[in-house]
């Protein structure tokens, strides 16, 4: 009877949690937050997240953050179905701090800051940038470092078990050094160290990351031995571990963007040799022969460069 009754329970959140998400989430948020506190913690509950984020992704109502990295206080949702752009709240920062965007997903967004004078002064925060909500996490065992991931577990069912790496690199000589990798796990609510297990040979510059199931996906562009090199690398949320995939050789060795294009891996790669994009993706995931080039898109400077660094928020920031 027991058993029956909390199915009977779930059932009925369910359904209020599909009814509750067919309207604007600034609308909830007003409403359930002056009422009382059971009201308020169902806008966080995993009912009422899944079922707004599948009704998000197949209205395919997603938002964009943008903000300037010299001033986040300037950040901006460009909400897609309204055309309209509101300012954010980024009250919790510090005046006169430096943030950057890690990444987000589920309506949640990862910002770090690093300083290299005070590197045990370096934050990373979750902000949900639709609620204002904010949470500092606690320090690693190493300092925050300039080389952080954002990622999410999408098998474990809940829609708030996102990790966060952390990886501070130890130069000893040219092109050798240690390294010191640490996840931070939200549904834990602590750091795990994994140790020196950051690829050999890379760059200390990754570039920007996207999420692609289950791993953190990046795809740095480096010079090494007087060569250029550029791959994916791609931290594995599950498994705990990095994994690196070629590109194939003729695509342009200019600076890159990872991005997610048609449900696969995309990169864009710039041809400074004339001067314009190329939009690749690899049409089966780990299958370097599947790369293929989808477009070539003319140079236009102003409009690329603010395209190449605004960030796309799924979900909750509806």
């Amino acid at each position: 009877m027991e058993a029956e009754k909390k199915q009977r329970d779930q059932e009925s959140q369910k359904k209020s949690a599909r009814f509750m998400a067919s309207f604007p989430i600034d609308v909830l948020v007003e409403i359930f937050l002056c009422v009382c506190k059971s009201w308020n913690s169902f806008l966080t509950s995993p009912f009422f997240i899944k079922a707004y984020l599948e009704r998000s992704i197949k209205l395919h109502k997603f938002d964009l953050l943008k903000y300037d990295f010299n001033n986040i206080s300037r950040g901006q949702i460009h909400y897609s179905p309204k055309n309209e752009s509101s300012d954010l709240d980024t009250s919790f920062i510090k005046d006169g701090e430096k943030f950057k965007l890690v990444g987000s997903c589920n309506g949640i967004a990862c910002l770090s800051s690093f300083d290299s004078k005070i590197p045990h002064h370096s934050e990373i925060f979750l902000w949900n940038p639709s609620t204002g909500e904010n949470i500092t996490l606690p320090q690693p065992s190493h300092h925050v470092s300039n080389l952080v991931g954002f990622g999410f577990n999408p098998f474990s069912g809940y829609p708030d078990d996102f990790s966060i790496v952390n990886m501070n690199i130890y130069l000893e000589q040219h092109s050798n050094y240690t390294s010191q990798v640490e996840v931070y796990s939200f549904r834990r609510n602590c750091w795990k160290q994994l140790g020196n297990i950051f690829p050999p040979s890379l760059t200390q510059h990754l570039g920007n990351q996207v999420i692609f199931k289950n791993f953190i996906c990046w795809c740095p562009c480096f010079r090494l031995d007087h060569e250029i090199v550029a791959l994916l690398i791609l931290f594995d949320v599950v498994q705990d571990d990095f994994h690196k995939i070629a590109l194939p050789d003729i695509m342009p060795l200019g600076e890159k963007v990872i991005n997610l294009l048609e449900g696969c891996l995309s990169v864009i790669a710039h041809n400074s040799s004339i001067e314009n994009y190329e939009v690749w993706i690899m049409k089966e995931f780990g299958v370097c022969k599947s790369w293929i080039k989808l477009y070539t898109i003319s140079w236009v400077c102003k409009f690329w460069r603010s395209f190449l660094h605004t960030y796309l928020l799924y979900g909750i920031t509806i």
